[in-house]
Order: C-alpha cells, then sequence, then structure tokens
C-alpha cells in the first residue's frame, strides 16, 4: 500500500507543526542550524569558535554584549598574566604586535616603594617567550601580556571571519534549552530588538562563565569551596563553604595637562582597597585592577546588577585616594569598565574534576591520558570572607579534556572558567590564555564529534591532542 502523504495531508503537518512552534517560542521564531553552537564569545568562546571553524564545522558564536572578547575587554582585564600557553594565544599576539596594539609588561615598582601597587608598565625589550613561565620563576623575572582591548575584538573577528564557516550574533542573549535525554536539541535565543530565534546544532558549547548554559539544562553544578571529604584536597576546609572568589570592577585613567579631580561617591564609601594592580596599554593609558572589591558571594546574593552599582562606587573611592599619589597625579578618570571582573561562579562537574592535588602532582606526576591544555598559575583565592588559599606551583600542570565533558552529556562541552574544576582549581586556571586553550580543545573536539557523529566523549582524543600541539611530555600512555 503506498503510504506516502498527499499534498493535503503535507500541508496539514505543517501547519500544525507550525502552530507548535510559534505557541512554544514566538510566532517570529527563526530556525538555524549549524554543527556547532557555542554560547559565550569571550576568551573561551571565540577560541572555540576558531578551533572549530577552522577544523571545518559551521559555527554559530552568541554573545550577550555588544562585541567579543569578554572579561578580557568588557571587564578591561586586558592583559595576560605570566604562565603557559598555547599557540592560538601565541597568532593572537603576533597579529596585534604587528599593528603596535600589544607589548610585554614588567613591574617597574616590585619593591612598592612608590606606594602599595603593582605598576606594569610596557617594557619594548622584553619578549613574549618571557611571558611564559609562572610556576618556579622569581617574581621579579615574571613578564605578562597587555593589549588593546578594541584591537582584540577586531583581531579575534578577522580571524573568524577568515573562516568562513562562523556566524557570530552579537547583542544575544540565551534564553532557553531544550534536552532528549542527555543530548541537547536546541536553544532559544532572543536578539536585542526582541526578535527570537531557535538554533540546532549537533554540538554545543557553553562558554557562559557562570555555565548559563548547563545549567539551565539541569547539568550538575557546583558553588564555591568544597568539602575536603570531597576531593581530599590539602588546603580545602572540613565542611563546604558559601563563599566566592572576589570580584573587582577596573578602570581606565588617561593622562592630563588638567586632570579632573576625582569626586567622591554619594553616599560615601568608607571601605575600599588601598592597593592595585596598574597595567599601562598601548597609547599610554593605564588600567587599574582594585584586586578585593567585593565578596564573591554578593554576585549570588544580591543579583549581577546591585554588586555592579556599589563596585561603581568603591572604585569612584579608589580612585580619589589612587589619584592623591605623586605617580597618577597627572592622570584622570577615563571609565569605569562597563563589565564587572567575576572570577568565580557556578562550576560544572564533569567526567573529570580537577582539584588541588592535580596542581601539586604537576603534569610529571600526572597520569591523565587526555591532557589538552597545561597551565601553571598559582592557587589564588581571595577576599573579605574567603578561606584565603595561595601558593606558587613547582611546575605546569594538564587540564584533561575530560573537565569539558559535562558528566553523562553526548553533545554538550564546556569551556570557560565554569569548567569541571573544583574551588581551588578554578582559582589558577581561570586565566585568559588557559581558557583560550580550553575553548580551541572544546571547538576542535565539537568539530570532530560533528564529523564523526559520535558522542563528544568518543572522539580520537590522541589526533586531538596532535591538532592541538599538546607536547609528547603532557601525554601518557593509554
Amino acid at each position: 500500500m503506498n503510504m506516502k502523504p498527499t499534498l493535503i495531508q503535507s500541508t496539514i503537518v505543517s501547519l500544525i507543526a507550525a502552530t507548535f512552534v510559534a505557541a512554544t517560542y514566538g510566532a517570529e521564531m527563526t530556525e538555524l542550524q549549524t554543527d556547532v553552537c557555542i554560547v559565550g564569545g569571550g576568551s573561551g568562546g571565540y577560541a572555540a569558535a576558531i578551533g572549530a571553524a577552522r577544523a571545518g564545522a559551521n559555527v554559530i558564536l552568541v554573545e550577550k554584549q555588544d562585541r567579543l572578547g569578554g572579561t578580557s575587554v568588557n571587564a578591561y582585564v586586558c592583559n595576560w598574566e605570566p604562565g603557559v600557553s598555547g599557540p592560538l594565544a601565541r597568532e593572537i599576539y603576533d597579529r596585534l604586535a604587528k599593528i603596535g596594539a600589544a607589548g610585554v609588561t614588567m613591574d617597574h615598582n616590585a619593591d612598592r616603594k612608590k606606594g602599595p601597587f603593582g605598576l606594569w608598565l610596557i617594557t619594548p625589550t622584553e619578549t613574549y617567550e618571557q611571558t611564559l613561565r609562572r610556576a618556579a620563576n622569581p617574581v621579579r623575572s615574571w613578564r605578562a601580556v597587555v593589549f588593546d582591548p578594541d584591537k582584540l575584538v577586531q583581531t579575534v573577528s578577522a580571524m573568524l571571519a577568515e573562516t568562513k564557516r562562523c556566524k557570530v550574533m552579537l547583542e544575544t542573549t540565551f534564553v532557553e534549552a531544550v534536552a532528549d535525554g542527555k543530548r541537547v536539541e536546541s536553544i532559544k535565543i532572543v536578539s536585542k530588538d526582541g526578535k527570537t530565534s531557535r538554533i540546532k546544532a549537533r554540538i554545543f558549547i557553553d562558554s557562559t562563565g557562570g555555565a548559563h548554559l548547563c545549567r539551565k539544562l539541569g547539568c550538575e553544578t557546583m558553588l564555591g569551596p568544597d568539602a575536603k571529604s570531597r576531593f581530599d584536597e590539602p588546603s580545602a576546609p572540613d565542611k563546604p563553604g558559601q563563599t566566592l572568589n572576589a570580584i573587582s570592577l577596573c578602570y581606565r585613567i588617561r593622562k592630563s595637562d588638567r586632570p579632573l579631580r576625582q569626586t567622591p561617591p554619594d553616599p560615601p564609601v568608607s571601605r575600599y582597597p588601598r592597593g592595585a594592580h596598574v597595567t599601562e596599554v598601548p597609547g599610554g593609558d593605564r588600567i587599574l585592577n582594585p584586586l578585593a572589591m567585593v565578596p564573591g558571594r554578593m554576585l549570588i546574593d544580591k543579583g549581577y546588577d546591585a554588586t555592579l552599582a556599589e563596585c561603581r562606587r568603591i572604585a569612584q573611592a579608589h580612585w580619589r585616594s589612587m589619584q592623591e599619589n605623586p605617580t597618577f597625579s597627572m592622570f584622570e578618570l577615563h571609565s569605569l569598565a562597563p563589565m564587572l571582573g567575576i572570577r568565580e561562579s557556578y562550576r560544572v562537574v564533569g567526567e573529570y574534576v580537577l582539584t588541588q592535588n592535580d596542581l601539586l602532582a604537576t603534569i610529571a606526576k600526572q597520569t591523565h591520558p587526555d591532557v589538552t591544555a597545561l597551565a601553571d598559575h598559582s592557587m589564588d583565592v581571595h577576599g573579605k570572607g574567603a578561606q584565603r588559599v595561595h601558593g606558587e606551583l613547582k611546575g605546569p600542570y594538564g587540564i584533561p579534556y575530560r573537565c569539558l565533558i559535562p558528566k553523562g552529556w553526548e553533545n554538550l562541552l564546556v569551556a570557560c572558567r565554569g569548567a569541571s574544576f573544583s574551588h581551588i582549581a578554578a582559582s589558577s586556571c581561570r586565566l585568559s590564555r588557559t581558557m583560550i586553550q580550553l575553548g580551541r580543545a572544546a571547538g576542535a573536539a565539537a568539530a570532530m564529534a560533528a564529523k564523526d557523529d559520535v558522542p563528544v566523549r568518543e572522539i580520537d582524543v590522541a589526533a586531538l591532542q596532535k591538532q592541538l600541539g599538546i607536547p609528547a611530555s603532557a601525554m601518557k600512555p593509554r
């Protein structure tokens, strides 16, 4: 019997489907399809997009802000601290340096004789290679990378455009996710003008920083300090905590022949940081990072807008105080960062959770066969109310690919500070160049999984490591 539907039957089915879609997503919903969909365009997100597109996948990158770059751009954290890195960050640096938009800095106030602040100024005699080591490196030998945030946006946007495979959707907010079991089917997004779209993809990557996509899907997450009994970390508390690593709001200052004196905030602020991390950016402006401004927990308890408003007041009081120092007397406030500098939020429980034990073991004693990124920054938990953990490491450690796979999920990866790290481990590997490594790894892995039509945990990890250029010393027998 011929079961082929008639034209009338097909039309009825289509109308029913359209009615369902309109009721669920809104009458003007557009449906998009792609190989890889990435939510979040910060360091992990744009690196994932570059990695996936260069590996041959079609990509859609969704970003809530009006430009890419995340914390590095919108929070004015436009420097890469000393530490192990990968080839993609080097490529970005080389492109920026070629147009005079990046340089290498060193601390010109290491003895703190000028005041309680680091003064990281661009030093032309220093090289990028000197920035690639933090562990077991004397403090006075530390070098960092600084870049023009606007030029970073232009550079990574150009790199994505060159692939001809990536659609970037700015000022677009992720609002909903649909899953079938442990497989993501689609996400819903809303643009600035209110238009709604649904994106279907073979593989999804959460690069939102706060693991928003994973949380919408119901992935298991962690928040705050982990009890010692959970991971047996030497520095973990006996009981789980509620504190989070501190939050900052950076601001930019500029030289002036007649600098405006900063007025105090109204109402006044009585408590604010007395020191700062000061970084010169190409062109002569300086970025001040007051470090621990407010407890990280404020973000959870009071919400983003209230936390941002409080940090703006503190930043004004901080600059009023710093402006009295002769080092900054000829500078005036140019702008406050539009976005908070958030060090820690929700973290996903993945197929493997990186812990303090991994950091202390270093790559020499780790036994993971699937290392896809390296890092060597110190453990760095600070801020009021936090159980302070700080310690330099003896060498670099590896981050397994399994840290990027939310436990049990088939077509979902996470590449941001919300990846599968313990509270202590996250304080070390949350930095931009590490996120770039994780993003590139996730993007390349997603392209492989999409091409071979396999769950993300079943890709050829050895081939992934080869593509990423992971050194042989980091690879363990399988």
